[in-house]
């Protein structure tokens, strides 16, 4: 059997055309700062480049800046905002699902500088309490980071809703939109966002090149110190190729968009539907949550996630899991921590992302799969395997 990849996590796929279009943009490895004829060359293409992305995005090409990951835009975005005046962030508030970029940053913040961090609540579905927020705003200097959809439980939270009342209040609102690509257009101009985070891997370009998008009138002070590179906002040579493979997904993303989204939300429900089949003690995690097709977190009781997703690998089938636990460790992850999951309850969680490259024929190895994992730790284990219906 041919490699299965459920999870948008592991081994990057690139979607089609954007291999070849970097491999002739590295025949001409010229500096985009170099100020010869090849130079300028490369200039040229580096913009194009970023024009396409600006179209994607929705937003000016002036407003895109290529950093090399979504944890480096999204530290950027809580740490480079200068308010009027001059000043730094008095405030920090996040989300307490957000990526762990999100969270060490702001963590590093209220260590090194002073600025107070607090977590938003959240409802009892797992969404951000937008009046709670209204109802403690702080005042002052705020930036407010909130993900439109948390990449491992499929959470879709309000940011429109949110993003109005932070700029309505003074404040900066970021948004790490990378779980969101695929099946959301991104639509800046149009939407009450000063920062967003885009990932080229996340959309089936190269790794090593990302997003900030950064809404004109919004001053930043550089992450990385250098020259000229990106007007001045981000030092470091600016790699041309990687920005030619990020161009030509996101054409390929922007022309599939609508089949995409439909076969999405098929095998979400192909998926859900086949695993209720199977399975009589199972949790989804999100369940009577909005969340976003195609991100699937199951915990099933009694069992070791890692260990599942090991067994998984073995058939070819690639999965995640929620939790960063092992026999000797029943950590999980944060983001099921922050929904009320115990170490216990989160330690079987197997964790489903599907994407562009999935059809409906992986739906059956998949389940097998995960079936055959299931009743291999049964065994081992004994009564677990009432698990199973039937």
């Amino acid at each position: 059997m041919d490699e299965i990849n459920m999870h948008a996590e592991s081994v990057p796929l690139l979607r089609p055309g954007v291999k070849e279009v970097m491999e002739r943009s590295c025949h001409d490895p010229v500096l985009a700062t170099a100020r010869h004829r090849n130079g300028l060359h490369a200039s040229e293409r580096l913009e194009k480049a970023r024009e396409h992305v600006a179209d994607y995005l929705g937003c000016e090409s002036s407003e895109v800046v290529f950093v090399s990951s979504g944890s480096e835009a999204n530290t950027w975005a809580l740490s480079g905002v200068r308010f009027p005046g001059g000043g730094s962030a008095d405030h920090i508030l996040i989300s307490p699902l957000e990526h762990v970029s999100i969270v060490n940053a702001a963590r590093f913040l209220q260590e090194q500088r002073g600025t107070k961090v607090a977590f938003l609540s959240l409802d009892g579905n797992g969404h951000v309490d937008l009046e709670a927020l209204k109802s403690r705003w702080p005042g002052g200097r705020v930036i407010v980071s909130v993900q439109r959809v948390n990449p491992e439980t499929g959470h879709v939270q309000a940011i429109d809703e949110i993003g109005k009342f932070v700029r309505s209040q003074g404040g900066i609102f970021h948004t790490d939109f990378v779980a969101a690509e695929g099946w959301e257009l991104p639509n800046f101009a149009g939407r009450p966002f000063d920062l967003l985070t885009l990932s080229s891997a996340s959309i089936g370009g190269p790794s090593g090149i990302s997003v900030l998008c950064i809404r004109r009138g919004v001053r930043m002070v550089p992450l990385i110190h250098g020259g000229a590179q990106e007007e001045g906002r981000r030092g470091g040579t600016q790699p041309v190729f990687l920005a030619e493979g990020l161009a030509e997904a996101v054409r390929h993303a922007v022309h599939h968009a609508v089949r995409e989204k439909k076969c999405l939300e098929e095998l979400d429900r192909l998926l859900v539907q086949k695993v209720r089949s199977d399975f009589s003690r199972l949790t989804f995690v999100g369940d009577n949550s909005v969340r976003r097709p195609g991100i699937i977190n199951l915990l099933l009781p009694g069992f070791d996630g890692q260990a599942l997703l090991s067994l998984m690998d073995r058939d070819r089938v690639i999965v995640g899991t929620g939790s960063s636990c092992s026999s000797q460790s029943l950590k999980v992850s944060h983001v099921l921590t922050a929904l009320g999951f115990s170490s216990r309850e989160g330690q079987g969680s197997v964790v489903v992302s599907l994407g562009w490259w999935n059809q409906p024929s992986d739906v059956e190895p998949w389940a097998h799969a995960l079936s055959k994992a299931v009743r291999a730790l049964a065994g081992l284990g004994g009564s677990s395997g009432t698990v199973f219906k039937g």
